[in-house]
């Protein structure tokens, strides 16, 4: 607590002070401005606060609080934010939000614990964490670890290892009988992004269709299977510049498409894909070229937004929208457990 609350009075402006409280049976941090007046912070203290935790801590508190731990995470700090609270940890992450007197301090600290200790899981890399995320997103719960190892085909450990470490991070809500009931899936989605980029989470091979995109869309039904992604997959707030597909064999579906290897001005990337899920609940879109419209393959929605938010140009922007599109209807992507 100590660190944590010098890390405050570092970031003070000039004229204010912070003094602990310690009388009371709560101890509080005193803020003063420079015109005298004051306001304390009751310190709610946690060590090693999780994310799952938080929602109980500020339950019914009397803003404005401050809350105190030897380490806060990033989902830590965004949900205390979301709860209005303010907050400090001996790394140097800082948020206080006061309006009376008005003040707002922030200060990145560390964006790993330092004193952590291993666990059984910390990420969602690999394959089978793109498994279960993808099948907690796009399966309507409620449903069991059981019956979600069986969607994602993936076995029960693993499953529930991921979905012990999604629920610590508070990106998941479990029943008494540890069936999941509710999945943050917006937030879940920027979760896996953290750990997976289309271009390294896959094998990329660069392309050029010499007569442009609007030849290629045709010709996309010769392979034996396949998958757009990227600005073909998105909201369509984009023209699409670089076809993105997946394939299970680039090589020989560059040969199929008549397509000539480019390291510079490509405009078709061919990637073989980080796991056979990008192939499954996949989508049509009819894509115009000229006077044909082509009905093209295109992956599932939840797929396209993490693979927009690592995409160049405004694949960021157009994932966002796709996310906006998402939650005006989720009966049109969600399948029921």
């Amino acid at each position: 607590m100590r660190r944590a609350l010098e890390g405050i009075q570092r970031r003070l402006p000039p004229g204010w002070t912070a003094e602990e409280q310690t009388g009371e049976r709560t101890p509080s941090l005193r803020l003063r401005g420079p015109d005298k007046r004051s306001v304390d912070l009751p310190i709610i203290a946690r060590n090693g606060l999780v994310p799952r935790d938080v929602p109980a801590l500020v339950a019914g508190a009397e803003l404005p609080i401050l809350v105190v731990s030897s380490y806060l995470g990033g989902r830590a700090r965004e949900l205390l934010s979301r709860a209005g609270a303010s907050y400090a940890d001996a790394t140097g992450n800082v948020r206080v939000v006061v309006s009376s007197p008005a003040i707002f301090l922030e200060g990145l600290g560390a964006e790993q614990d330092p004193e952590r200790t291993p666990r059984p899981l910390r990420s969602l890399r690999g394959a089978a964490g793109g498994r279960v995320v993808r099948a907690l997103i796009e399966i309507d719960p409620p449903f069991g670890v059981r019956e979600l190892s069986t969607a994602a085909a993936t076995p029960l450990g693993t499953v529930s290892r991921v979905v012990t470490f999604l629920d610590t991070e508070a990106l998941l809500t479990r029943d008494g009988r540890k069936r999941i009931v509710s999945v943050d899936w917006p937030a879940l989605l920027s979760r896996w992004a953290q750990d997976y980029e289309l271009t390294k989470s896959n094998e990329l091979l660069t392309f050029l269709e010499p007569r442009g995109l609007s030849a290629l869309w045709s010709k996309l039904d010769q392979l034996p299977r396949y998958a757009a992604t990227g600005s073909t997959a998105g909201p369509g707030i984009a023209p699409t510049r670089i076809a993105m597909i997946y394939v299970d064999d680039p090589e020989g579906a560059a040969r199929t498409l008549r397509l000539v290897p480019a390291e510079a001005g490509a405009n078709v990337w061919l990637l073989r894909p980080y796991d056979e899920v990008v192939f499954t609940r996949t989508r049509r879109r009819a894509i115009s070229s000229g006077d044909a419209t082509s009905d093209v393959v295109t992956v599932s929605a939840a797929q396209a937004v993490v693979d927009l938010m690592s995409s160049p140009g405004r694949g960021p922007q157009e994932a966002e929208a796709l996310v906006e599109k998402m939650k005006e209807n989720e009966d049109a992507w969600r399948t029921r457990s």
